[in-house]
């Protein structure tokens, strides 16, 4: 576990300064295909994604959870009007909105929820990039089965519970403060692997822990207070 952490907090630096410099967006590098890297997005539709709506009363493991504070409380804003040109399609009822804006995915109007990934992952290194405003409440979860639970990368300087940015929501605290630049791309690498998870945010391990819960599942982006926006979304399966 200590070889692949170590190569993984590596790679994350470079992927950032590389996103950071201006690299081609939501494309594979030849080196990354034949590293087994996937792209998630193309930066044009929204193939291999759907809407879905937040599962009502359920937390972890189906337990009831109460929705978080602020959910849809706009600060300073109003939730961006969808341009149903570019919007997705078929979307639930309660299922929140989301389309291709300048090869980035974005959520706009309402109500909050999630833009869930079509395929479910076990072992992984995910790579993606996230632009929010300061008083964003979003997160990126992984291994979320049957699109409910899993574990929550929190995107939210101040979570009532403490569970703040390169936190895992409800598993664990980071060790002290790690901040997004609001409206600036930051960049998250989650790496799963068996019940190792690293978070590392911008270059900077948040979390690494060993924790059971969850084995597998879909990815999910939320969308629970405007703005919020994901590109570059990488995924390499690990063994």
């Amino acid at each position: 576990m200590k070889r692949i952490h170590t190569s993984l907090a590596a790679f994350s630096l470079l992927a950032w300064s590389a996103a950071l410099s201006g690299q081609t967006m939501n494309s594979l590098t030849a080196q990354e295909k034949a590293q087994g890297w996937q792209l998630l997005f193309d930066g044009k539709t929204l193939g291999g994604w759907h809407s879905s709506a937040p599962a009502q009363g359920q937390g972890r493991a189906g337990t009831p959870q109460p929705a978080q504070p602020g959910a849809l409380a706009q600060v300073g804003s109003t939730p961006k009007p969808c341009v149903a040109a570019r919007s997705a399609s078929n979307v639930p009822a309660g299922g929140s909105h989301w389309e291709v804006v300048d090869g980035s995915l974005v959520a706009c109007g309402e109500p909050a929820g999630y833009l869930t990934s079509d395929q479910g992952y076990r072992n992984f290194i995910l790579s993606i990039d996230f632009k929010c405003g300061e008083e964003a409440n979003s997160g990126v979860f992984v291994r979320s089965p049957q699109e409910s639970g899993g574990y929550e990368v929190q995107i939210w300087k101040q979570q009532p519970a403490g569970y703040n940015t390169g936190a895992i929501v409800s598993t664990a605290k980071t060790a002290r403060d790690y901040r997004f630049t609001p409206d600036q791309w930051n960049h998250y690498q989650i790496t799963a692997d068996g019940d190792h998870i690293v978070v590392v945010l911008n270059g900077e391990t948040t979390l690494d822990i060993h924790d059971a819960k969850f084995s597998e599942g879909n990815l999910r982006l939320q969308y629970q207070q405007f703005p919020i926006a994901f590109r570059n979304i990488k995924i390499r399966r690990l063994p």
